[in-house]
């Protein structure tokens, strides 16, 4: 079972990816589509160390190469942030999603869809430097609840 948190202010340039609970950088696109009709897409592409582009199944594949960094965030900063945490198999029925620590209930569909095409220099997600400038990008994070009187709701993750 492979877990994959995100920690942001909503800011693309104060995000952090983590994958079992190591920090990832030079991510190029995070891609998590499920819904409660089995939808579950899950993709990742990433530059690995070789300088080369990967595109891989964020649960099932081994994700040869990643570029560990060290943390972003200090603690303190962190708490002003917040976690979405999914831990999976890489199966729909095997997945569990939280939110700063506590499992969520009552999800009908998740979304988050992180994309860099350009970034000048050496660049990595959640490691901009002042000097760095972004290209095309879109973070969008969002989740649809059902709620207890079976209205719907949708919500911004950060």
């Amino acid at each position: 079972m492979r877990t994959i948190s995100i920690e942001s202010n909503g800011r693309l340039e104060k995000t952090a990816v983590y994958i079992n609970a190591e920090q990832v950088g030079k991510i190029k696109e995070l891609f998590i589509n499920l819904d409660e009709n089995g939808t579950f897409d899950a993709i990742i592409t990433y530059e690995n160390k070789q300088g080369s582009i990967s595109t891989k199944q964020l649960f099932t594949d081994y994700l040869d190469d990643l570029i560990i960094v060290e943390p972003m965030f200090s603690e303190e900063e962190a708490m002003d942030m917040q976690l979405l945490t999914i831990e999976s198999s890489g199966d729909i029925e095997e997945t569990h999603v939280l939110m700063n620590n506590e499992e969520l209930d009552g999800i009908m569909s998740l979304m988050i869809h992180l994309k860099i095409d350009k970034i000048k220099s050496n660049g990595v997600l959640g490691f901009f430097k002042k000097s760095e400038t972004l290209g095309t990008t879109s973070f969008k994070a969002e989740i649809e609840f059902r709620n207890q009187d079976g209205s719907t709701s949708i919500e911004g993750i950060f």
